[in-house]
Protein backbone atom coordinates (compact mmCIF):
# COMPACT_ATOMS: atom_id res chain seq x y z
CA UNK A 1 0.00 0.00 0.00
CA UNK A 2 2.56 2.46 0.67
CA UNK A 3 4.97 1.29 -2.14
CA UNK A 4 1.55 2.32 -4.61
CA UNK A 5 1.36 5.57 -2.59
CA UNK A 6 4.77 6.32 -3.22
CA UNK A 7 4.05 5.00 -6.85
CA UNK A 8 1.13 7.24 -7.25
CA UNK A 9 3.29 10.42 -5.93
CA UNK A 10 5.75 10.09 -8.64
CA UNK A 11 3.14 9.93 -11.45
CA UNK A 12 1.51 13.04 -10.00
CA UNK A 13 4.86 14.72 -10.14
CA UNK A 14 5.69 13.74 -13.33
CA UNK A 15 2.55 14.63 -14.88
CA UNK A 16 1.97 18.11 -13.13
CA UNK A 17 6.08 18.60 -13.80
CA UNK A 18 5.33 17.83 -18.01
CA UNK A 19 1.87 19.43 -17.95
CA UNK A 20 3.78 23.02 -16.18
CA UNK A 21 6.77 22.46 -19.25
CA UNK A 22 3.90 22.16 -22.16
CA UNK A 23 1.29 24.58 -20.93
CA UNK A 24 3.88 27.27 -19.91
CA UNK A 25 4.17 30.31 -22.19
CA UNK A 26 7.15 30.15 -24.08
CA UNK A 27 10.54 32.69 -23.58
CA UNK A 28 11.48 34.50 -26.50
CA UNK A 29 15.06 34.26 -27.06
CA UNK A 30 16.86 37.40 -26.57
CA UNK A 31 20.58 37.69 -27.35
CA UNK A 32 22.86 40.36 -26.03
CA UNK A 33 24.54 42.71 -28.34
CA UNK A 34 28.12 41.93 -29.00
CA UNK A 35 28.32 38.76 -26.79
CA UNK A 36 30.24 35.68 -28.87
CA UNK A 37 27.70 32.90 -28.21
CA UNK A 38 30.69 31.15 -25.74
CA UNK A 39 29.65 33.50 -22.92
CA UNK A 40 26.91 32.73 -20.62
CA UNK A 41 24.04 34.85 -21.25
CA UNK A 42 20.27 34.37 -21.23
CA UNK A 43 20.61 31.83 -24.28
CA UNK A 44 22.54 29.34 -22.66
CA UNK A 45 21.91 25.65 -22.88
CA UNK A 46 19.97 24.01 -25.59
CA UNK A 47 18.40 27.91 -26.43
CA UNK A 48 16.75 28.09 -22.45
CA UNK A 49 17.51 30.72 -20.12
CA UNK A 50 19.03 30.74 -17.07
CA UNK A 51 15.19 31.28 -15.33
CA UNK A 52 13.99 28.19 -17.28
CA UNK A 53 17.24 26.42 -16.63
CA UNK A 54 16.47 27.29 -13.21
CA UNK A 55 12.90 26.35 -13.32
CA UNK A 56 13.06 23.07 -14.93
CA UNK A 57 15.76 21.37 -12.69
CA UNK A 58 15.24 22.58 -9.23
CA UNK A 59 11.53 22.29 -9.59
CA UNK A 60 11.68 18.58 -10.19
CA UNK A 61 12.45 18.26 -6.34
CA UNK A 62 12.13 21.20 -4.79
CA UNK A 63 9.61 24.22 -4.05
CA UNK A 64 11.75 27.38 -5.82
CA UNK A 65 13.17 29.47 -4.01
CA UNK A 66 12.74 33.21 -4.75
CA UNK A 67 16.67 34.41 -5.83
CA UNK A 68 16.96 36.85 -2.68
CA UNK A 69 16.00 34.23 -0.61
CA UNK A 70 20.56 33.59 -0.19
CA UNK A 71 23.54 35.95 -1.12
CA UNK A 72 25.34 35.20 -4.17
CA UNK A 73 28.22 33.83 -2.31
CA UNK A 74 25.32 31.32 -0.80
CA UNK A 75 23.44 30.57 -4.08
CA UNK A 76 27.00 29.94 -6.08
CA UNK A 77 27.56 26.95 -3.43
CA UNK A 78 24.28 25.86 -3.63
CA UNK A 79 24.25 25.55 -7.47
CA UNK A 80 27.62 23.81 -7.44
CA UNK A 81 26.19 21.48 -5.12
CA UNK A 82 23.10 20.88 -6.87
CA UNK A 83 24.82 20.25 -10.18
CA UNK A 84 26.77 17.10 -8.61
CA UNK A 85 23.74 15.68 -7.24
CA UNK A 86 21.30 16.32 -10.22
CA UNK A 87 23.84 16.34 -12.87
CA UNK A 88 23.52 19.39 -14.53
CA UNK A 89 25.78 19.99 -17.24
CA UNK A 90 28.55 23.29 -16.24
CA UNK A 91 27.37 25.76 -18.87
CA UNK A 92 23.86 25.22 -17.25
CA UNK A 93 25.10 25.93 -13.89
CA UNK A 94 26.87 29.09 -14.53
CA UNK A 95 23.03 30.40 -17.02
CA UNK A 96 21.55 29.64 -13.65
CA UNK A 97 23.94 31.58 -11.10
CA UNK A 98 24.30 34.65 -13.54
CA UNK A 99 19.83 33.98 -13.91
CA UNK A 100 19.74 33.99 -9.59
CA UNK A 101 22.42 36.80 -8.77
CA UNK A 102 20.84 39.20 -11.84
CA UNK A 103 16.91 38.60 -10.28
CA UNK A 104 17.68 40.77 -7.11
Amino acid sequence: MIAARRIFSVLVLLLVSTSWSLFAEPKTNRKADGKSSSSVSNDSYRGLSGEELWSNNCMRCHNIRPPTMYSDAQWDVIVHHMRLRANIAGQEQRAIVAFLKSAK
